[in-house]
């Protein structure tokens, strides 16, 4: 099953996945929301099983049993899903932490005079066990080499520790750019160097990356990328085709 697209249903797919395998889950299900993205000038299609609210509970369930101890979970949702989602995450026996919240490139044009443009992603984020991020080189310390009080070590020259809110240009949008939304045509394109940070701040190489629904296969993407394997399905086959061929060009 490992470093293939699968085209199947999550529940299908991870029934297949041995208990306590998997080092990381990394997706972005369907949040229930009817989304509809209408930035391109094609309409893009309704997300299978959208249309009212998805439950994570039997998804939750099945990351809990599959992914080795002392690991963690990222589980895209929404600000509107995310209480029910919590719960349903937090009932599968996950140790929940505060969510990391993203920026995404919002759209162009709006008709939501009486909104805010949305501009942000939301990640349910949750251990199994004791997970603890791993050392990266991700980003410098602007006070690096510094010793912030008597007798305190120097601020290591690479940030150990990361806020829960990713905004600004020293961190990567969550969503795609847009020459890669008219590439690869699919309603919530994720950014694969957003998925390697992730990534990297939660494996060590060489570990298995699982993501039930793939889409246009970001998460497989950059697993390949960061030298790590990976389990990917989706429901969609024209998703899976997308996603297997990005995979062979070795594409962002």
């Amino acid at each position: 099953m490992i470093n293939k697209v699968h085209n199947l249903d999550y529940l299908e797919l991870l029934s297949q996945i041995p208990d306590n395998s998997v080092d990381l889950v990394l997706s972005d299900p369907p949040y229930g929301i009817n989304y509809r993205n209408n930035y391109s000038h094609v309409r893009h299609g309704k997300i299978i099983g959208d249309s009212s609210h998805f439950s994570y509970e039997l998804l939750a369930k099945e990351a809990y049993r599959v992914l080795k101890p002392d690991t963690a979970l990222f589980l895209f949702t929404c600000w509107s899903e995310y209480p029910k989602h919590y719960q349903e995450v937090e009932a599968a026996g996950f140790k929940m932490k505060e969510p990391l919240i993203c920026q995404k490139r919002a759209s162009g044009k709006t008709d939501l005079f009486g909104s805010f443009q949305s501009n942000s992603d939301w990640l349910i984020f949750a251990h199994k066990g004791r997970f603890k991020f791993k050392q990266t080189f991700l980003l410098k310390n602007k006070r690096a080499g510094t010793i912030p009080n008597i007798g305190r070590k120097p601020v290591p020259l690479y940030k150990k520790r990361f806020p829960s809110c990713w905004f600004g240009n020293e961190y990567p949008f969550s969503s795609e750019n847009p020459t890669y939304q008219k590439r690869y045509f699919h309603p919530t394109l994720k950014s694969t160097r957003f998925l390697e940070w992730v990534i990297l701040l939660s494996t060590d190489e060489g570990a298995l990356v699982l993501d039930s629904f793939v889409g246009s296969g970001s998460t497989a993407v950059a697993a390949k990328n960061l030298g790590r394997r990976f389990i990917a399905g989706d429901i969609s086959a024209n998703y899976c085709k997308m996603a297997e061929e990005r995979l062979v060009k070795q594409e962002n």
